[in-house]
């Protein structure tokens, strides 16, 4: 099932190389497709047969809908004589929808199929190679294409306005796949360029099953509020790998005609908590994410609070971002819904629900005269946020079956990728993959925020001593930000349960430095044996990457050899089309003696003017014409 989506992926990609309109490239071949291999079967079916073999093929859930309107474009699509050929047939019927045919077939794909999935399989083989050198065993991580579903599940909850279906990988670590990418990117073009093109083809399957409108156009000029998180990224105030994809999601953003904003109550939020780290700076022993992010800068406190002294005109002059004060009226207004009250049943700092919700208001009231306020090409403004429980909490406060004010950022790259899909995709495509990497790291490793969070809910327990409370941070480091998360959030529900947890974790802990201590001999062995096999990954994945080299020669081949194919074609019909208008001449001038006369002494005319040569050369230009064709 793996490479079976990560062909599915490359495949969708690969169709849409040469064109804009992904409906025409994308949607009616895979569809003229699964007609094709139904047809090897039987002749009459329905609907669900052709999405049963769209599931099976391609390993995607297609809503019927949609599989009853490509059907109906794939007979339009049809040539009259193709018509007259196949009899295609469409019964409807109410709800049932079911069509006939003589016969039906569609093969003009099906070497770029083979050929993508030859290349997905040599990426997936890659992967497993690489996870193996890294002392992993294939078999028990998720797939490559498991790694790549996680975005792809999120954008298709989001295009159909859904809270986010994404599965809970609490328990699993993506952290080879995110090695692995930063391996190739850096070492191998080739297998890069392969993942950055199956990225792009699971961002175009996510528009197919969520049934997302694709021929209604975005709005240019549209205006794009940033929340606190993501300003800190785009001032590299957060983690290493949060920077590069935050700056390039803005260029894109700006490059695609929109605009970006920032809330004067999101300033003063930034200003705190720059003004916190400025308090609690630590050199040695950061205590926050942004005096984290100083010290991999090499800067100092001093620079801190001077970047906050003049941080208005940092973003205004440096980042183009304009600044809107919100009206005293609305944000009290906004402040006394429920929204906020609920907000902070569900938040263990609750002074930040004031914010957000003020925040998703301020643009639901700002698009008031959207032209379609359900359509989300049609919104004219978003607040951007990186934090995937509020985007979920603002679905849930959807007024009307409006869309949601909010939008993270792999979502809004997926949306601005339909701007211009051909000239776009390698821009969207290294945007989605590094953000899929910061999104990953920020799952799998808690910053020194969340801890903070925690400790604080920690410290109210009177039953933790100072050892347990230094076995539980020690702990606690270690586990994934989603399951802090949980366990904060339980501080907040259920405190009876939240102690029981705590004890469990530092019981745990204590058993696990037993074993720690008893495996130190062998993990020292197991990382020599390592150090070995390692040497060989280079080689390994170079002969991969050749493999993936040859499919683009022999595809880049074949495109040349057609080419040609079609010029000699060319030669062939102007031949013959010289050869009829030839003998046609011939017969009109047999035919009738006085045409060849005038046309004897129109020549004798030409010559004795001089002009002969001339006509000559007129030819001769003709039938080098004639042969560039």
């Amino acid at each position: 099932m793996g490479e079976q989506l990560l062909t599915t992926y490359s495949f969708f990609a690969a169709l849409t190389e040469n064109s804009t309109d992904i409906y025409t490239a994308v949607y009616i071949p895979i569809c003229k497709r699964a007609l094709s291999l139904y047809a090897k079967q039987k002749t009459i079916g329905s609907d669900l047969d052709i999405c049963n073999i769209i599931s099976s093929e391609y390993g995607i859930n297609v809503p019927l809908l949609i599989i009853r309107k490509l059907i109906k474009s794939v007979v339009n699509d049809l040539s009259r004589r193709d018509k007259s050929k196949f009899d295609f047939q469409i019964i409807e019927n109410g709800n049932n929808f079911s069509f006939s045919f003589k016969s039906f077939s569609f093969s003009a794909i099906e070497d770029s199929y083979d050929a993508e999935k030859r290349k997905s399989n040599a990426l997936q083989q890659a992967f497993e190679i690489f996870a193996k050198d890294q002392g992993e065993d294939p078999n028990n991580i998720p797939t490559f294409s498991d790694f790549i579903n996680k975005n792809k599940n999120k954008i298709s909850s989001f295009l159909s306005g859904r809270v986010s279906d994404v599965v809970d990988c609490s328990e699993v670590s993506f952290m080879p796949h995110v090695r692995f990418l930063q391996y190739i990117e850096q070492n191998n073009d080739n297998l890069y360029k392969a993942t950055k093109q199956i990225f792009i083809g699971s961002v175009i399957a996510s528009y197919l099953e969520s049934d997302f409108d694709l021929d209604a156009k975005l709005e240019r000029g549209t205006s794009y509020y940033l929340d606190t998180q993501i300003v800190l990224e785009l001032l590299d105030l957060q983690r290493a790998e949060d920077a590069a994809p935050t700056k390039e999601l803005i260029k894109l953003i700006l490059e695609t005609g929109g605009n970006i904003r920032l809330m004067d109550i999101t300033l003063d939020e930034i200003k705190t908590n720059i003004e916190n780290a400025i308090r609690n700076y630590d050199r040695n022993h950061p205590t926050t994410t942004i005096n984290e992010a100083c010290v991999r800068l090499g800067k100092n406190k001093t620079w801190l609070i001077a970047l906050n002294g003049k941080l208005e005109n940092i973003l205004q002059a440096d980042y183009k971002i304009n600044i809107d004060k919100i009206p005293e009226s609305n944000i009290e207004q906004y402040s006394n819904t429920e929204d906020v009250e609920q907000l902070k049943e569900i938040r263990y700092r609750k002074h930040s629900a004031i914010h957000d919700v003020v925040a998703y208001l301020y643009v639901r009231e700002k698009r008031k005269h959207d032209s379609n306020k359900r359509l989300l090409q049609k919104a004219s403004y978003w607040f951007i946020t990186a934090n995937r429980k509020l985007c979920d909490f603002n679905i849930t406060k959807k007024v009307n079956g409006n869309t949601g004010e909010i939008i993270m950022p792999d979502e809004l790259t997926s949306l601005l990728f339909l701007q211009n899909p051909k000239k776009l995709s390698g821009k969207v495509s290294s945007i989605g993959l590094n953000e899929l990497i910061a999104q990953t790291l920020s799952e799998e490793y808690p910053s020194r925020d969340l801890i903070n969070e925690f400790d604080s809910a920690v410290s109210s327990l009177e039953t933790v001593s100072t050892d347990d409370y230094k076995i539980l941070l020690s702990s606690i480091s270690q586990e994934s930000t989603v399951k802090i998360h949980k366990l904060i959030y339980s501080a907040i529900s259920e405190p009876e349960k939240f102690k029981k947890d705590i004890h469990a974790i530092i019981e745990n802990e204590r058993n696990n430095k037993i074993k720690v201590n008893n495996l130190h001999k062998e993990e020292i062995h197991r990382n020599k044996e390592l150090q070995e096999t390692n040497n060989s990954l280079s080689k390994q994945l170079s002969s991969i990457s050749k493999q993936i080299a040859e499919i683009q020669e022999d595809q880049r081949l074949e495109k040349l050899r057609q080419k040609e194919k079609e010029k000699i074609n060319r030669r062939w019909m102007w031949m013959c089309i010289s050869i009829i208008v030839a003998l046609g001449a011939v017969v009109i001038l047999q035919s009738f003696p006085d045409i060849t006369n005038c046309l004897q002494r129109g020549i004798k005319c030409i010559g004795g003017l001089g002009g002969f040569w001339g006509f000559c050369n007129l030819g001769l230009n003709l039938w080098s014409k004639f042969k560039s064709h």
